[in-house]
């Protein structure tokens, strides 16, 4: 066993992670400066540095094609000249997620389109075009058209035909295209390979959120009108809120004082996390969290570890600024370099919280403890 294996068993720990960051090239409100893909890339990843990010969740709009680009500069990392190699070690550590945004209707009551997120399983790609883009449709009067590249360029075309140009065909049908949470929960339904690599997020902001059918969750616990099916639907399809906001996270996980955790499951279909992220469209706003409030997440760095929160709602997920139970140097040991004749030689990563020692009679478990105790 090598040190890099070693140091996964150590645990699941906190970590920051942002997993709402678009690029430069990004299908709508682009305001990135950078000259090219390449340069923007330079600047993301330093800052994700700075910022201690240890995972990344790259965001477009009905798209993964620039997760792809930045997948692809990561996996080149070793050869790049802009980094140090102690950069270049932690950047090819940094876990990378696409995530896909989509505007769903119904519209809210600011005359917005309601935000949904698809953050999938990297180890899922490959099935995507198959699985979801050229699955979920837009329903344009007797046409219908893929969420895929062609069927953006043809709704962009149909909207007006003076447009030859196909990225500009392009950016208008992604303008226009929407898709219905009616359609989103069949797919969902029908298809389980792609409902266990999937975690939908719904924003809940009252501009662009589920909260936006009809102002806030505080009214979602006493309404009955209308809408009530719809935003009901549309939470009970979601796995987890984007939000920051502390009623929000109360709420959604069964804490807040005016709704029990059965209360919140009837409307909601289960108790869910909230998590939070910078949404950043400008270089200045990579990994910079509205008021410092970093989405901290206590999990190993993998899809599934991701999926944890959903089981450990309160437990595993905390928006904050700093570190949660974070303790001083001198509490904690952070790893035991054995060198004992007779016993076992190399290094054991121990968690800053829990650690159990398991093994059968004579295989040193004492002794570990001893050789602790006599340093």
């Amino acid at each position: 066993m090598d040190a890099d294996e070693i140091k996964n068993t150590r645990g699941s720990e906190w970590r920051k992670w942002d997993l709402h960051i678009h690029t430069k090239g990004t299908s709508k409100n682009d305001q990135f400066t950078s000259v090219d893909f390449n340069t923007f890339c330079i600047s993301m990843f330093k800052k994700a540095i700075e910022k201690d990010i240890k995972a990344i969740g790259i965001t477009d709009y009905f798209s993964i094609d620039n997760y792809k680009q930045v997948v692809e500069y990561q996996k080149n990392i070793n050869t790049n000249i802009s980094f140090t190699d102690e950069e270049k070690s932690k950047i090819s550590e940094i876990f990378i997620l696409p995530n896909v945004e989509l505007r769903m209707l119904p519209v809210t009551d600011t005359g917005r389109l309601i935000n949904i997120h698809c953050i999938f399983n990297p180890d899922y790609v490959f099935n995507l075009d198959n699985d979801f883009f050229n699955t979920l449709k837009y329903v344009s009067g007797s046409q219908d058209y893929l969420m895929n590249r062609q069927g953006m360029v043809s709704l962009g075309k149909s909207l007006d035909c003076s447009i030859t140009d196909d990225n500009s065909t392009y950016k208008k049908g992604v303008d226009n295209f929407v898709v219905s949470h009616e359609n989103l929960k069949k797919l969902l339904a029908n298809n389980p390979n792609l409902r266990e690599n999937i975690m939908i997020i719904v924003s809940n902001s009252s501009n662009d959120g589920a909260s936006a059918i009809q102002k806030h969750y505080d009214l979602f616990g006493n309404e009955n009108g209308s809408l009530y099916g719809v935003r009901k639907t549309i939470y009970q399809i979601s796995d987890c809120i984007f939000s920051a906001n502390e009623n929000d996270t109360k709420f959604f996980a069964g804490k807040h004082t005016q709704h029990s955790p059965e209360a919140v499951k009837q409307k909601c279909g289960s108790l869910k996390p909230c998590i939070h992220g910078s949404d950043a469209h400008t270089e200045d706003k990579l990994f910079n969290p509205d008021n410092n409030r970093y989405c901290w997440i206590k999990a190993d760095l993998t899809f599934n570890g991701l999926k944890q929160i959903l089981y450990e709602v309160d437990e595993r997920v905390k928006i904050q600024q700093d570190k949660p139970d974070e303790k001083r140097g001198y509490q904690v040991i952070d790893s035991v370099v054995l060198n004992e004749i007779g016993f076992w030689n190399g290094i054991i990563y121990l968690n800053e919280n829990l650690n159990t020692i398991i093994g059968g009679r004579s295989t040193g478990k004492s002794t570990l403890l001893k050789s602790i105790a006599k340093k």
